[in-house]
């Protein structure tokens, strides 16, 4: 009897090492056995059998351990995170307008109609490393333009069904936290501003330096934001004479925002903030060069990808972006949110694209148009969600959901038509329209979206002057339908 009480005990406590195991130190077991063996609960000899299994199973933890962490990282970092996201898209695009200079056949002043229906795919893969004070941010992404990430299913020129995709460098930043308030980062980095793909489409990252300053003031949350980017360019400046070699020159963005996020009450917040968006020179393209100014083309002009279209002379922006938050009872968030832009030299814009206008009927048509200078948004969201800080952050989990919807009104001289989103307005301005999305989280990292949009060109005398469109017409009306899954990690 006493061996069978011995051998039950002996195998219980065997039971609880073990799955005590991963968790517990050496010398904690080995004291808890010889302490058994003590009280005559276990004898040495099934002691010390205890304490060899435990042994082997240390020097298992240990290999797996080894196996586990293969992957170095320098001494000096501090911590180093993976992160990425694989999305499959379906799309649907149509449009009606004016078609494009290439298609003879089809009379300028009608009508046509267009639908580009394809399955996209898009990875993005990045690493984030703390070391004290600074930090790092390198990601790469496929899709040669900013405005996209996505690849194509069958773009490739080759028929070869094992072609290969590339890879770009999305961010390749440092950061410095000087102070718990104030940051500073440089290189290619992350849009630092508060603001909405009606101005800057989601995909844009900027290449220079910007400076972060966030502090409490009473009790709201203030954040200022300066930035300073090469546009496009690489200066060169030669003193000599020689017809071979010429000046160049840069375009150069800055941006000065500050705003504010003031907590009401435990469910409900507010936030806003104004920017002001100066950029220099004349612009994007290979006829870049000083004094060649934005020209916008006609209603019943074929939709050529000229760079005159992409001109960003006479751009001095002041934008306000705002946001109402408050949680329901249920765990329900509903969000009012808009944004209004007003280009402070709009007028000078409209009368430079008078002036770059090289027939008098397109000068007249364009002046007949007038001046429409101001964008503006207004939208309300709904989503689950666990609290008001997770709704504001749009940190959702499993089984929760989001529905948003939005209308703009975006006028031909009011913002960059390289900067606006690429998705709902075909990359272009003079457009106005209505956009739904919704999102469910099948899992914490998995979740799927529904979106459409509809637009129409805004000013009937001009045309919807974009740059890199995606339907090769002049449109007059629009249509978007996107169905994705994305898995992130």
């Amino acid at each position: 009897m006493t061996f069978k009480l011995r051998s039950i005990a002996a195998a219980t406590t065997a039971a609880l090492i073990m799955g005590f195991g991963a968790n517990a130190m050496a010398d904690s077991t080995t004291d808890i056995v010889n302490a058994l063996v003590t009280k005559g609960v276990l004898t040495e000899e099934e002691g010390n059998l205890l304490l060899k299994g435990r042994e082997g199973e240390q020097l298992g933890q240990e290999k797996a351990m080894k196996k586990a962490t293969k992957l170095k990282v320098s001494d000096a970092i501090d911590n180093a995170t993976v992160y990425g996201d694989i999305r499959i898209r379906y799309e649907n695009r149509q449009g009606s307008g004016v078609p494009a200079a290439t298609i003879p056949a089809t009379p300028l002043n009608v009508n046509t109609d267009a639908t580009r229906e394809r399955a996209r795919y898009k990875l993005t893969l990045g690493v984030k490393t703390e070391s004290g004070p600074w930090y790092t941010d390198l990601a790469l992404a496929m899709g040669a333009n900013g405005r996209s990430d996505n690849a194509t299913f069958g773009s490739s020129a080759s028929t070869n069904l094992d072609d290969k995709q590339q890879v770009f460098i999305k961010r390749a930043m440092i950061g410095w936290k000087a102070t718990d308030w104030f940051t500073l980062e440089a290189g290619r980095t992350n849009n630092p501003l508060y603001t909405t793909p009606m101005v800057w489409d989601a995909d844009l990252n900027f290449e220079g330096i910007n400076e972060q300053a966030k502090f409490k003031l009473g009790d709201a949350d203030v954040f200022l934001t300066a930035a300073q980017g090469i546009y496009q360019g690489d200066r060169r400046t030669f003193n000599i004479t020689n017809t071979a070699v010429t000046d160049t020159v840069n375009t150069e963005l800055f941006a000065f925002q500050g705003g504010a996020r003031y907590g009401i009450n435990d469910t409900t917040s507010a936030k806003a903030a104004i920017t002001f968006t100066t950029i220099n020179n004349s612009g994007v393209g290979a006829n870049s060069a000083a004094g060649s100014k934005f020209l916008p083309t006609l209603r019943n002009a074929a939709n050529t990808a000229t760079n005159a279209q992409a001109r960003t002379n006479d751009l001095n922006t002041i934008e306000i972006p705002g946001e109402i938050n408050f949680m329901t009872s249920s765990n329900v968030g509903i969000r009012l949110f808009g944004d209004y832009v007003y280009n402070t030299t709009g007028d000078d814009r409209f009368k430079s694209a008078q002036s770059a206008a090289t027939a008098g009927t397109q000068r007249d048509a364009i002046k007949a148009a007038g001046n429409d200078d101001t964008a503006w948004m207004l939208g309300v969201a709904i989503g689950s969600a666990k609290d008001l800080k997770a709704f504001e952050a749009n940190k959702m989990a499993k089984g929760d959901w989001s529905a948003r919807v939005w209308y703009q009104d975006v006028g031909v001289y009011s913002v960059d038509p390289n900067a606006v989103d690429s998705d709902f307005m075909d990359s272009r301005v003079n457009m106005k329209g209505t956009t739904f999305k919704a999102q469910y989280n099948i899992e914490d990292n998995v979740y799927v979206n529904l979106a459409y949009g509809h637009a129409k060109r805004k000013n009937g005398d001009l045309g919807a002057v974009g740059a890199a469109q995606d339907l090769a017409l002049n449109l007059k009306d629009f249509d978007l339908l996107q169905l994705d899954l994305t898995y992130k990690f």
